[in-house]
């Protein structure tokens, strides 16, 4: 029988409403127990004095580009991206060559990321087949081969009878719609209308595009009851939307990328096209806007988008293939958001784990006893920099790229193994 203790460590795990310095017994890859100075003699330890314990981090929204693009990631160095940056269980994007929309690739996705046995990767699958909008792809089979959600992310679906039906499926399933909203009629520049698309002469995405189909797909949900997910939240009315549906009871969740939590379109005066992203990076006020709904809990969970690209894909920001990658930085993103006050440790552990897996009903981000223990250890304080030695992507488009960064992962341990130890 395989025994784990990790000591000494200070625990934060909303699902159980438990904060302060706890053991932590694992033994054959679930949490035995949670207490005081847990002493089982043959159990191996790891020493957590001075970190953060925490159920695994869920990332909802993550691009692999397996299969089709290994050259931006595969689903190898995606999850130790992944596991680095203390996610232990991630979502991949159907936005693949082949897209995911038959039962085969999400098979090759599974068995690949199994064999590896890095971290949990699940498929999400495409809705139209394709991912080209006109016709839907068969959910049901995509769902019984172990898709965990529908999405043609990267695209929107314009066709509102075609979405409308999406939803009724899904509720069927009792599934999720993880919705990429941006009207492309409207959403077809390079960056964010305003000061720098003016300044610069670039083409512009009206951040209308967005609360257009917000607007539509809650109201889709109100009419079918389906669970919609809004994907990277960026416009302060955006926000004021998703408010006024689930105040009307409407099942709709969203989340936010730390990069628009961090950056305006300012950043693309410094960091040229490795700062194109889509949805852009807003303006000052509704960063603003998007930090006070993270505070107030109306945004409910991080997710990273991370978007890698190779260097010849971002080399102008008018034609530059849009994205970020995040899977290591988002967590000393959202602790800066802590050390500012903006939110509490719980709150930011909260957004990481319960919260995604609740949105994608999964019995994952939390270590009550009899769950798979997945744990992320980390450090508030430890500053390192993104570079080619601590970079596990195949990829380097972001802005982060070179700095210095305060908080880092020390250890990530998956069903009670070590997938991941810092040096």
């Amino acid at each position: 029988m395989l025994k784990l203790i990790v000591k000494n460590g200070y625990l934060v795990d909303p699902s159980q409403n438990l904060e302060g310095k706890f053991d932590i017994l694992i033994e054959n890859g679930v949490v035995k127990e949670i207490d005081k100075n847990i002493l089982v003699p043959e159990a191996e330890i790891i020493d957590a004095d001075g970190l953060i314990v925490s159920p695994g981090f869920v990332d909802v929204h993550v691009h692999l580009r397996d299969p089709g693009q290994t050259y931006k990631e595969d689903i190898e160095s995606g999850s130790r991206c992944a596991v680095a940056g203390g996610f232990t269980t991630i979502v991949c994007m159907p936005n693949t060559n082949p897209p995911v929309d038959s039962p085969s690739v999400v098979k090759y996705i599974l068995g690949k990321a199994e064999k590896l046995g890095i971290c949990r990767v699940l498929p999400a699958g495409a809705i139209t087949k394709g991912r080209k909008g006109k016709e839907l792809a068969d959910l049901y089979a995509l769902k019984e081969a172990g898709c965990v959600a529908f999405t043609d992310d990267g695209s929107p679906v314009m066709d509102n009878s075609l979405m409308r039906r999406a939803m009724e499926i899904a509720v069927e399933l009792d599934t999720v719609i993880l919705d990429h909203c941006e009207d492309d009629k409207l959403a077809y520049g390079a960056v964010n209308e305003g000061e720098i698309s003016a300044l610069l002469g670039l083409s512009e995405r009206d951040p209308s595009a967005e609360d257009i189909q917000i607007a539509r797909d809650g109201i889709l949900a109100h009419y079918t009851g389906a669970r919609v997910h809004i994907q990277h939240l960026t416009t302060s009315f955006g926000v004021e939307l998703i408010k006024y549906f689930k105040d009307k009871g409407v099942k709709i969740t969203c989340e936010v990328n730390p990069n628009h939590l961090t950056f305006t379109e300012k950043e693309v005066l410094r960091s040229g096209a490795n700062a194109r992203v889509n949805p852009p990076l807003r303006k000052e006020e509704d960063r603003r806007k998007l930090l006070e709904a993270v505070r107030e809990g109306f945004i409910d969970c991080f997710a990273t988008d991370h978007a890698p690209h190779a260097p010849f894909e971002k080399e102008l920001v008018e034609f530059a293939s849009p994205g970020i990658i995040g899977l290591q930085t988002a967590l000393p993103m959202a602790l800066n958001l802590y050390r500012e006050g903006v939110i509490s440790l719980k709150r930011l552990v909260e957004m990481f784990t319960m919260n995604p897996a609740r949105i994608l009903g999964l019995p994952y981000g939390t270590l009550k006893v009899g769950s798979p223990a997945d744990i992320t250890i980390f450090d508030v304080n430890k500053e390192w920099v993104l570079n080619e030695e601590t970079n596990l992507s195949k990829s380097r488009n972001t802005p982060l790229w070179g700095k210095v960064l305060k908080g880092k992962v020390i250890y990530t341990i998956k069903e009670g193994r070590v997938v991941y130890k810092d040096n």
